[in-house]
């Protein structure tokens, strides 16, 4: 199975979505997308690092944005941000969604270090709060 061949579950959508609402401030549109691009990066490079054999499992969003802070609670309450983060989600998940950091598979706070345990690491992107950063090959 490739990288491109998997298909995503609703539970995937509506887990990153929370993900999404949890740690992108509201109204920030371009950060959330960001971070779901960021998410499924991880996801194919896991993929394709473990030959599809993980293909079915779960991206574990949760770990991805472990570093990330909690946006308040006031932001996670709001309706339309929550419904534009579910597009957000929906969209990523179903590949149509942009990639705006360049293949990126770890994010952090735009203050904080690169991410520990990645072999030498490259800044991608700085969108919103957010450094993007992946493993240079």
């Amino acid at each position: 199975m490739s990288a491109r061949g998997i298909v995503p579950s609703s539970s995937e959508r509506r887990t990153l979505a929370a993900a999404l609402v949890r740690h992108a401030p509201r109204g920030a549109v371009r950060a959330a997308e960001a971070l779901a691009a960021t998410a499924l990066n991880r996801r194919r490079r896991a993929v394709a690092l473990w030959n599809g054999a993980f293909a079915a499992a779960a991206p574990g969003f949760a770990a991805i944005f472990a570093d990330l802070p909690l946006q308040p609670a006031a932001g996670r309450a709001d309706p339309v941000w929550n419904a534009v983060c579910r597009r957000i989600a929906a969209r990523a998940v179903a590949g149509a969604g942009p990639d705006p950091v360049e293949g990126a598979h770890h994010a952090v706070p735009r203050e904080a270090a690169p991410p520990p345990g990645v072999r030498a690491p490259t800044l991608t992107a700085e969108i919103g709060p957010f450094a993007f950063y992946r493993e240079t090959p």
